[in-house]
């Protein structure tokens, strides 16, 4: 009699403990499936889908797709390493007549900047995929530099605008650039490149002379830059010119800074 009590008693309990791993599994398999992010490896696809992963994604998904689209690895590895909150890898779509789909990876940091242009062709399967034909990088030592694309050059084709790409930095000095890139030849090139913040402290004085300028875009393949210069704070001139695209020197070629205001001294 004991000893049928003792394995009744058995029975129940790998029962219990069986029903127990069940209702584990059944949890695990809840939190899984609402689990934020993407399962298995970013597919191809296009350039926003793969932004909108790549933001969802963990490192290694991060690192494995940027080395499929064709950046080196040890830029892939330092580049989500250092993301910090706030920033994101950028993909985008990039217009240039006459030539096959192009795109641009932008890939933050805070010693350097990559940018990666992108063209589109089909695999096997038929869908679309990337590879890495060029790419450039920028100082980014300040951590300000951002990427615009912007129609400059004619109506049915982007550039790729840098802001605060950093050129000089020490005790009491700080140069930070402008610098637009358009596809030519299907490569990357530098079209235009100008200052747009320059701070310096005056030696013995403690005087710091800021110039910043800021940018517009005008039809006519106008781009207007205004400087202004302000000493310790206090705006002094603000002046203004234009850069015209030159087909015939493939750049933008700057006019004369004129003055547009005198501020009250």
């Amino acid at each position: 009699m004991f000893a049928f009590l003792q394995r009744t008693a058995f029975i129940a309990l790998l029962i219990a403990w069986f029903s127990g791993l069940a209702s584990i599994s059944e949890a695990q398999l809840r939190t899984e499936s609402l689990r934020p992010g993407v399962q298995g490896i970013i597919p191809m696809g296009p350039l926003d889908e793969m932004e909108d992963m790549l933001s969802a994604g963990d490192a290694g998904q991060k690192v494995d797709l940027l080395m499929r689209l064709g950046v080196e690895p040890e830029i892939a590895k330092v580049t989500v390493e250092e993301l910090v909150p706030g920033e994101r890898i950028q993909l985008r779509s990039v217009r240039e007549p006459g030539h096959p789909q192009f795109g641009a990876a932008y890939l933050p940091g805070f010693r350097g900047c990559f940018l990666y242009l992108l063209e589109e062709f089909h695999n096997g399967d038929g869908k679309p995929a990337w590879r890495a034909t060029d790419h450039r990088t920028v100082d980014c030592w300040d951590g300000d530099a951002s990427l615009e694309v912007m129609t400059l050059r004619r109506a049915d084709s982007d550039d790729l605008v840098f802001h605060h790409v950093n050129v000089g930095h020490g005790s009491g000095y700080l140069e930070d650039q402008t610098q637009v890139f358009a596809i030519l030849g299907g490569k990357l090139v530098k079209v235009l490149e100008t200052t747009d913040l320059l701070s310096v402290e005056e030696v013995g004085t403690g005087r710091t002379t800021e110039h910043r300028s800021t940018f517009l875009r005008f039809p006519g393949r106008l781009y207007e830059e205004t400087r202004t210069t302000n000493v310790d704070d206090v705006p002094k001139t603000v002046e203004r010119r234009y850069w015209r695209w030159s087909p015939r020197e493939d750049k933008f070629v700057a006019g004369t800074f004129v003055s547009t205001l005198a501020p009250h001294r």
